[in-house]
């Protein structure tokens, strides 16, 4: 169950914070890019606040980690999000719920990403996404999900960022399953441009 909570752990934070990611020792997966969908700003609100830029930082979580961070928006001021596949890196702008990822990840399994709600206007972004992994080795399941919410509030010259993960593994063979302890990690940030 840990290592699986570890290896989820950089692919949650990264899709908290639609971080464009390259986690070391991965290298790209199949599968669809997800649904663009389109994005339901008017043209004034993409002239201004967060639309077309790109903000840097670190963020510091409550569990004691440090990371680097490179929050990104799309010119309508959705944000964009960065992912790695068995066979590259993709993008993709965050637009509306329901918008799902489905691939396979560096080192195989399928993983599943759903962007249960956004929120945008030009200064504040909330969004809540739920990924879920898939891996099976012989008779052997494991499973694990998480929840992340995160809210990105334009102020000043800073993009102030607190995202939660909530994470559980699960692991099960024929007639067997062992759920994993429940872990929540909170990280806060004060990007600049």
């Amino acid at each position: 169950m840990r290592e699986t909570l570890i290896k989820l752990w950089p692919l949650a934070f990264c899709v908290a914070v639609t971080l464009g990611c390259n986690l070391a020792g991965n290298s790209g997966g199949d599968g669809p890019s997800g649904d663009s969908g389109s994005s339901s700003r008017s043209s004034d609100e993409s002239e201004s606040g967060l639309a077309g830029t790109t903000w840097k930082g670190t963020f510091k979580c409550d569990d004691g980690d440090e990371m680097q961070a490179n929050y990104r928006f799309a010119e309508s001021g959705n944000p964009i999000y960065e992912y790695q596949t068995k066979s590259g890196t993709r993008e993709v702008e965050l637009t509306s719920p329901g918008q799902t990822f489905r691939f396979v990840p560096p080192g195989g399994g399928v993983r599943n990403i759903v962007l249960n709600d956004i929120s945008v206007s030009p200064e504040h972004i909330t969004h809540t996404m739920t990924i879920s992994d898939e891996r099976a080795s012989g008779e052997t399941l494991d499973q694990s999900s998480s929840t992340i919410s995160s809210e990105a509030v334009l102020s000043g010259s800073e993009l102030e960022v607190e995202i939660a993960i909530r994470s559980q593994g699960t692991l099960s063979q024929p007639g067997i399953v062992v759920p994993g302890d429940e872990s929540r990690v909170v990280c806060k940030g004060k990007l600049r441009k």
